[in-house]
């Protein structure tokens, strides 16, 4: 069997404190075949603890990058799925489980049309905040015992990676490239302005609004030309709405 092509995926950690446990990550990635890890506001920590829990997979922590924050680390990804138990107020609305996360993923553009899939854990004693968890495109869940529904984070990482592993997620080439966060925060900022100008929702609608439209252009997984079309579609709504009758080409 060959070994399935998982370089759409990468594991971001947010604000990970243990160098043990980011030396596990490590190893848990590289068992299942994904070698890309971005470390997301994390401290710097001891390499020789490090090392020892990741064994021989100290190259995936080499050639880890590192980012300030979790909206600059997701600038250039095309899906972004946060791994969350937490449920409520100010977080979204549904959550998959790994499982389905992992059968689904495979029906969604990114991974088929050469995009980056980022999977995203935060750190051990809190976990993603809700702040966190808005930016992600989506929010995924490990089925636990509500006796005991904590995870260790490397024990999470490995879940979610042996999963997409056994589901054998591949990029298939010869397909359009997904756009980016990046790219698809500036056309929903320009939608949002357009609805905005006509009056559709008020000063605090605004923002929920945005992060529902960017959520739906990544899990929809658009090309930049489809992006583009679909921009054009609220563009020539608002023109048609400012001038009732006028031709809009």
């Amino acid at each position: 069997m060959d070994e399935p092509d998982l370089s759409a995926f990468e594991v971001l950690l947010c604000r990970a404190e243990e160098s043990g446990n980011v030396g596990a990550v490590c190893r848990a990635m590289k068992t299942m075949g994904l070698s890309r890890l971005s470390l997301v506001g994390c401290p710097e920590y001891d390499e020789g603890r490090l090392r020892a829990m990741a064994v021989h997979a100290a190259d995936v922590y080499e050639s880890a990058r590192r980012f300030p924050d979790l909206a600059s680390a997701l600038a250039e990804t095309t899906l972004s799925a946060g791994f969350t138990r937490r449920r409520g107020a100010r977080r979204k609305s549904f959550s998959l489980s790994v499982e389905d996360f992992a059968a689904r993923v495979s029906d969604l553009a990114p991974p088929r049309r050469g995009g980056r899939v980022a999977l995203v854990f935060g750190n051990e004693r809190s976990g993603l905040g809700a702040e966190e968890i808005g930016l992600c495109s989506l929010a995924v869940h490990i089925p636990t015992s509500e006796a005991f529904p904590s995870l260790n984070l490397a024990q999470a990482v490995q879940i979610a990676c042996y999963e997409l592993r056994r589901r054998a997620l591949g990029t298939i080439t010869g397909s359009a490239a997904a756009v980016t966060r990046a790219a698809a925060d500036e056309a929903v900022a320009r939608i949002a302005e357009e609805l905005r100008d006509l009056g559709f929702f008020t000063r605090g609608e605004g923002e929920a609004l945005r992060a529902f439209l960017r959520d739906s252009v990544e899990r929809s997984g658009y090309s930049l030309s489809e992006l583009r079309y679909f921009e054009s579609i609220f563009r020539k709504t608002a023109a048609l709405a400012r001038r009732p009758g006028a031709a809009i080409r």
